[in-house]
């Protein structure tokens, strides 16, 4: 009864979710009166202006701010704006200048859905998205040769920015003086990862599923070329992100465009198994043009940017990954951790509780137990029925202190797996490897160690992803050094914790909680049974359940109706039973 419950409510938990999110969005939101303080228009500067607070680019000089030690620097323009015509293209630099130009105001965040709780979507957004923010202790600036550490937020590939608190990184210099820290805004969702090449007049559109990708890939070379001059060694440059942002910084150490732009990768929760097919990626290339009435790209370049986010709205919800084109990603995003990227130096890792991150946004735990048990059937429908009995073993062997099996199971699925599956890979092939697990449990026991709530602590912003919870400074600052220490020298490990490097033996592993250790190989069996699963690409999106929902639906009541009438049955029959015997 409990599966068919699962399936006939399944309709009820996403018009929950839906009607849920269209609550919040209608309510006024202090947070959204924050981030729109924050907003400003960075001005072409005319005249004079102070020399001490300017640094000289490639692209023109840019005027930031000082705020206590450091200068602060936001809203670079590192590329040719993607608007009008170049709607899709492939983001190019702009041209040398010597305009002087403000820095003092983030740039827009990435057309999203506007979604209470997520800062950046809350600042003002725009298609003039392509822009960074670097943060550099002032004291040396202009003769400094600093490790460059370069921040790729994260959002599922659809929403986030750098105007999120969250991703600031003026803590982390504050306490880090020893580094330069760069944040960078990509384009999102349908601007970012739209697969438009099977159109008609596609055929210079042939990358406009990755070019979210790429133009992390144009910021990289904005920041190898200019860096110098905020202090920043462009020789010595690690990429770092969290969720998207952890597939992101993966995808760039696989493929070719990114190749010498960046020495070290830190990959926190996410992989390239946060990818999707080709085909796939053509299934929200026809909802758009069901919703648009548009055969080609020039009918989609018509649009205005207002009918851009209408229709973000209208199905922002079916997003893809990026997609594994065989041109910019490899259709095998895992066999470039055979030897192709050895030369970098990467710190992969993931949270314990991952999945736990989503009890909110699914309504409450009841309503998260049916999520993962739907997400986990969907999943179960691709399986083979030997990777089926693998995924069975798996919900029988999950401890029980972790009170839904099938969330472990995806944690394992989507994060932790393929973490170690790039980690065993680049490590076989000789590129020097550091894993980390990450275990600090948030104060409400619902969430765990939930997925993103290792960012406050890397990042020093003192931001939780779950308000009210409490920070334990001890962790933090060890875990900041330890980053710290891993881009400098591509060895995290500090004068109170050694960190041996991975490999595929003892599988050392950095346990990061309360208590820091390291453990070989921990939880071997669960990692051995979810192997053989990770080059099925399991990434699954919530939203592909959308697809699925009827048909779930349909199956639950038919069987509820089936068993309704066995019931009916029964109890009429039982009933002539007993009236025949009365008589008798």
């Amino acid at each position: 009864m409990k599966r068919i419950a699962l399936y006939v409510m399944i309709s009820v938990l996403l018009m929950a979710c839906s009607s849920q999110q269209e609550q919040q969005q209608k309510k006024p939101s202090t947070l959204e009166q924050e981030m729109t303080a924050l907003y400003g228009e960075n001005k072409v500067i005319e005249g004079r202006y102070p020399d001490s607070l300017a640094v000289e680019a490639a692209n023109g000089v840019f005027v930031g701010e000082r705020e206590g030690s450091l200068l602060v620097f936001k809203g670079i323009p590192y590329a040719i704006q993607p608007t009008g015509k170049l709607r899709w293209q492939v983001a190019k630099p702009e041209p040398d200048s010597r305009l002087v130009r403000e820095a003092k105001y983030f740039g827009h965040s990435s057309i999203q859905s506007r979604r209470e709780g997520d800062a950046a979507s809350l600042y003002p957004q725009g298609e003039d998205c392509l822009t960074l923010n670097v943060w550099t202790a002032a004291d040396g600036m202009r003769t400094a040769r600093r490790p460059v550490m370069v921040w790729i937020h994260g959002g599922s590939y659809v929403s986030g920015g750098t105007a999120s608190p969250r991703n600031w990184g003026d803590n982390f210099v504050k306490a880090h003086p020893e580094v330069v820290l760069v944040s960078v805004n990509y384009r999102l969702g349908l601007l970012g990862f739209l697969d438009l090449s099977s159109l008609p007049d596609g055929k210079d559109y042939s990358r406009s599923g990755n070019l979210g990708i790429l133009d992390q890939v144009e910021a990289l070379r904005w920041v190898k070329r200019n860096i110098a001059a905020f202090g920043g060694d462009p020789n010595n440059v690690t990429i770092f992100g969290h969720s998207a942002g952890a597939g992101s910084a993966s995808i760039l150490a696989s493929i070719d465009e990114a190749q010498g732009l960046f020495h070290r990768v830190i990959a926190q929760s996410g992989s390239v198994a946060f990818t999707s097919s080709r085909e796939d990626c053509q299934k929200l290339t026809k909802m758009v043009l069901d919703a648009t009435g548009a055969k080609t790209v020039s009918d989609l370049q018509a649009l205005s940017t207002d009918a851009m986010i209408a229709l973000n709205e209208e199905v922002g919800e079916y997003y893809r990954f990026p997609e594994r084109d065989g041109a910019v990603i490899p259709e095998d995003p895992y066999s470039r951790f055979d030897g192709f990227n050895a030369r970098l130096d990467m710190l992969i890792g993931s949270n314990s509780d991952e999945t736990n991150f989503w009890v909110d946004a699914m309504g409450g735990e009841e309503k998260f137990e049916l999520a993962v048990n739907l997400w986990y059937r969907y999943i179960s429908l691709s399986l083979s029925d030997e990777q089926r009995e693998s995924t069975n073993r798996f919900i029988d062997i999950v401890p029980e202190e972790k009170p839904w099996p099938a969330a472990e199971l995806l944690n394992d699925l989507m994060f932790r797996g393929p973490a170690i599956e790039m980690a065993q890979r680049h490590a076989a092939s000789g590129g020097k490897t550091y894993m980390y697990y990450w275990d600090k449990a948030l104060s409400d026991p619902i969430y765990g160690a939930c997925h993103a709530s290792e960012v406050s602590y890397v990042l020093n912003t003192g931001r939780q992803i779950k308000m009210g919870d409490v920070h334990n400074p001890v962790l933090a600052a060890e875990v900041q050094q330890m980053w710290v220490n891993f881009a400098t020298s591509g060895n995290p490990s500090t004068p109170v914790h050694y960190w041996p490097a991975y490999e595929g033996v003892q599988r050392a592993t950095m346990v990061l909680g309360d208590s820091i250790h390291v453990l070989n190989d921990p939880l071997k069996e669960q990692r051995q049974l979810v192997a053989p699963l990770m080059q099925e690409y399991i990434s699954p999106i919530f939203s592909d359940l959308l697809d699925k929902a009827p048909w779930y639906a349909g199956i639950a009541i038919g069987v509820f109706l089936a068993i309704l009438l066995l019931l009916i049955w029964l109890v009429v029959k039982t009933r002539h039973y007993i009236k025949k015997n009365n008589k008798e």
